[in-house]
């Protein structure tokens, strides 16, 4: 798992397309942040990479993964050194990662697959991982579930994010930009978008944030040019997430990559 910049300074991205799961959530200031899971694919440069936030660690030990960034909050920082948590921070160790000399730091920071693997393995890091979601594609299938061909997302006054349907592909765009991922130029898209609604609050240094990942919410799972109303739960911190519909019942998702939202319930979320 890479910790990945949004600011505009940071795009194009590279390597967002080559992860399985893409997350995004809010950091500071408004500006919203990528967590990038990758499983399938190996990628040669992955990044910008940025710092930890507590609720990014929370993400990575729903599955027991390992997870990629350069420094962090005082919280995350602090959990880190007294959980041992698998964290692979460039501040310690530099040579893992590299700088691109053609943008301006700290928007220039970049890991790749191989390096990570290698750091894993030497550490033991490389335990058996967690997920429970479930593929199904014959369930997008059905002809009564309502139509998603655009979606559109407010998460704040600053940032805005839509998608597209494209030859069966929710095709990304980031403040009226087409989204692209650097590494080969391809816009950004996924077969499934999770919208997790959730409470969403400043903690008292009116700086940090609190995401609430446990416990339970509303949201949305779009798919194949249809959407399904959801609830989402979680037990406890190490838990997975559930998707389940109004009868309780788990809902799929379609096979191939997923982009995941984590938004406050507040948020704006059209589907047409």
């Amino acid at each position: 798992m890479v910790i990945i910049e949004n600011s505009k300074p940071s795009r194009p991205q590279h390597g967002l397309n080559y992860a399985d799961i893409v997350y995004e959530t809010y950091a500071e200031g408004g500006i919203p942040r990528f967590i990038a899971l990758f499983q399938k694919n190996s990628c040669k440069k992955i990044g910008p990479v940025r710092s930890a936030r507590n609720y990014f660690i929370d993400i990575a030990n729903e599955y027991n993964m390992s997870f990629a960034h350069c420094g962090g909050s005082e919280e995350a920082l602090n959990r880190i050194k007294n959980n041992k948590e698998k964290s692979i921070n460039e501040i310690p160790n530099p040579k893992i990662f590299f700088r691109d000399k053609t943008r301006k730091p700290p928007h220039n920071l970049y890991v790749s697959s191989n390096d990570l693997v290698n750091y894993i393995k030497s550490h033991n890091f490389n335990k058996p991982l967690n997920s429970t979601l479930k593929f199904d594609s014959d369930y997008w299938k059905n002809s009564n579930l309502p139509k998603a061909t655009d979606v559109s997302l407010a998460p704040n006054n600053f940032y805005k994010t839509s998608y597209n349907l494209e030859k069966n592909k929710y095709v990304k765009t980031m403040d009226s930009t087409k989204s692209k991922d650097a590494l080969d130029n391809s816009p950004l898209s996924a077969d499934n978008i999770v919208i997790q609604l959730t409470d969403i609050v400043l903690q008292n240094d009116g700086l940090h944030l609190n995401i609430k990942l446990v416990g339970e919410g509303k949201g949305y799972v779009i798919s194949n040019g249809k959407y399904k109303k959801i609830k989402w739960r979680k037990e406890s911190k190490n838990s997975p997430t559930i998707l389940l519909d109004e009868e309780g019942k788990i809902v799929p998702l379609s096979p191939g990559k997923t982009w995941w939202h984590i938004l406050k319930n507040s948020c704006k979320v059209f589907i047409k």
